[in-house]
């Protein structure tokens, strides 16, 4: 489960495509269009595992 750090909104990883570009693995939230960070850990059964980081404040 990801969740947008702008709106909250919660989501299945499924419904928000992880992309790569200059600053790192994201996904943009389907709601509001943010732009929120993921992580890699590695590849399991042929699949990369991503993560949402917690957020600090």
């Amino acid at each position: 489960m990801w969740k947008c750090i702008r709106c909250g909104t919660e989501f299945e990883a499924d419904e928000a495509e992880a992309n790569v570009d200059s600053f790192g693995l994201h996904f943009m939230c389907p709601v509001c269009g943010r732009r929120n960070r993921l992580r890699s850990h590695g590849e399991e059964d042929g699949f990369l595992v991503l993560e949402q980081p917690r957020e600090e404040n």
